[in-house]
């Protein structure tokens, strides 16, 4: 991946034995966005090779989720290389080999979520809740019908404190998407409405 943020060039721990690269010592530390500094495992300086164009680069080893290798503007300089947006690609104008590389997008990239998703930052998150905001956080878990999970002793004393309020007949999942969804439309930063939460009576359940 090309990072434009990226100071360094980085590679994936899990690629240093695979790839049969010698380390050097480093006292770097990483920051990325709202996580705490983190040193990397060492250097390895490697022969890297982007098209027509061939250098030596370091790369910084350091644990990533989702590429193996990501090229920051160390990169950049080294090759004398520019992005050009609007042709979708990186243009390399070393003096011993220039070439243009076009840009490939995964099925799964930000690119195509964006365009099904809205998609906010953290900075957006973090002004929404300092202006008391409405906000949900969730979670996706994947739930396979031949595995049992476990539930918290915690989970297990609140269902059975209000059982009445959970009965068992209550269906176990969300129910099917419709072409018209039910929502309550509320104005932008307006405050929920402030009321204490009560136990009703049976009769008023009935």
């Amino acid at each position: 991946m090309l990072d434009l943020g990226a100071t360094h060039n980085f590679v994936a721990d899990r690629e240093i034995q695979k790839l049969g690269l010698t380390l050097a010592q480093h006292s770097s530390r990483i920051k990325a966005v709202n996580s705490e500094a983190k040193p990397i495992q060492g250097v390895a300086c490697v022969e890297l090779k982007v098209s027509n164009w061939t250098g030596k680069c370091n790369l910084m080893v350091f644990p990533l989720d989702d590429f193996d290798v990501i090229l920051g503007m160390d990169f950049l300089l080294l090759a004398s290389a520019m992005v050009i947006p609007y042709l979708n690609g990186l243009f390399i104008v070393d003096q011993n080999s220039t070439c243009f590389v076009q840009a490939t997008y995964l099925q799964d990239s930000i690119r195509s979520v964006e365009k099904k998703y809205s998609l906010i930052s953290a900075m957006q998150v973090k002004a929404g809740l300092r202006h008391s905001e409405q906000t949900y956080l969730a979670e996706l878990i994947e739930v396979k019908p031949d595995v049992v999970q476990e539930v918290p002793n915690k989970v297990v004393e609140f269902l059975q404190e209000f059982k009445d309020v959970f009965p068992p007949e209550l269906p176990k999942k969300l129910p099917p998407w419709r072409a018209i969804d039910h929502a309550i439309e509320l104005e932008p930063s307006a405050r929920p409405s402030s009321q204490a939460p009560y136990r009703m009576a049976p009769a008023e359940l009935a």
